[in-house]
């Protein structure tokens, strides 16, 4: 009996040794980890990104209203055939400039082509008397045709016959517009036609002139309605020396609905848009480093610019670039400064 209770208290002192054995060995294995941990912690680099930044300028700001349009030529000068008979010597071509008095071509008129038919015909059949023939239709015909003149100056908008047609009486050979005279007529949306007023100012584009900007005006809001495109007609007049001296050209009239000449402007590609709130924010790119969110408050904008009426001063860096890997207090690099 006592032989028992020995073994059971060697087996009980080995129980209790290889337990606190284990345990100092599980405390040991955890403040490795914990080390270990602390150590990467604090090599762990703070991430910077690196971004493109612009300035916030003052510059004007103007809001347009875009609309298609042609171009209306008021005042037509349409020459005409003196007589019936085939026309010679017209050269001009569309975009031609014709001053008054100038010899445009020459019309042979039909009875003189019907007498020299008819003296062809005569050598064939009886040359002898021909000849009597020959001097007498040499004495009466024109010799080079009737002249046809301008009877004022113009642009030629479409010449609708060419040298070597025969033509009727009256039937017309040229029409010239007055380049003073064409303005252009395009056709506002009806949901905008409450912003654009007569004397609003506009400029006017066209392919047929790429790359140049004509001033003009809102002449008159015509009392007219196309139901068919819901639009309503305007008149557009030009305002410079320059214009576009075709009728029908296709345009593109820019309407200046407002303009602001002290705007506080940044690249459109600086503003954030909270979705579900729908305001604006930027990222300003710190002195300290650091990118700090920034509500502000737009006006003006287009696809290039944005004006800020609240938020932001001239001068302020606001970041272009980094989209929305941006968080408030990142640090940022900022790698170009944007003119």
């Amino acid at each position: 009996m006592n032989r028992l209770r020995d073994h059971a208290r060697r087996a009980l002192a080995w129980a209790f040794a290889f337990l606190a054995l284990l345990a100092i060995v599980v405390a040991g294995c955890r403040g490795a980890r914990t080390g270990e941990g602390d150590d990467s912690a604090a090599q762990a680099p703070n991430p910077t990104l690196l971004v493109t930044a612009a300035r916030t300028e003052i510059q004007p700001m103007h809001r347009e209203l875009k609309i298609l349009g042609t171009t209306v030529a008021m005042h037509h000068i349409v020459v005409r055939a003196p007589a019936a008979g085939r026309v010679e010597g017209l050269t001009l071509k569309t975009g031609d400039s014709v001053h008054k008095g100038q010899l445009i071509a020459r019309v042979i008129n039909r009875e003189f082509e019907a007498a020299k038919a008819g003296l062809a015909m005569a050598q064939k059949l009886d040359p002898d008397d021909a000849d009597a023939l020959a001097q007498s239709l040499a004495r009466h015909a024109p010799k080079s045709g009737i002249a046809v003149v301008a009877n004022d100056s113009g642009v030629v908008s479409q010449p609708p016959v060419t040298s070597g047609q025969v033509v009727a009486e009256l039937d017309p050979l040229v029409d010239l517009i007055d380049p003073s005279s064409v303005y252009v007529e395009a056709n506002a949306p009806i949901d905008d036609l409450h912003l654009v007023q007569a004397g609003m100012s506009a400029i006017v584009t066209s392919p047929l002139r790429p790359g140049f900007d004509f001033p003009a005006r809102v002449a008159a809001v015509m009392p007219s309605f196309d139901a068919a495109n819901a639009t309503s007609p305007l008149r557009v007049d030009f305002t410079g020396d320059e214009r576009i001296p075709v009728a029908g050209a296709p345009v593109e009239v820019r309407l200046i609905i407002s303009s602001v000449p002290d705007a506080t402007v940044i690249p459109a590609a600086a503003l954030f848009e909270d979705a579900e709130t729908g305001r604006f924010h930027v990222f300003v790119a710190g002195a300290d480093g650091r990118a700090h969110r920034t509500d502000v408050t737009i006006g003006l904008r287009d696809a290039k610019q944005v004006q800020i009426t609240r938020g932001l001063k001239p001068g302020d860096l606001v970041i272009t670039s980094g989209g929305y890997a941006l968080s408030d207090g990142l640090k940022v690099s900022v790698a170009q400064t944007q003119q």
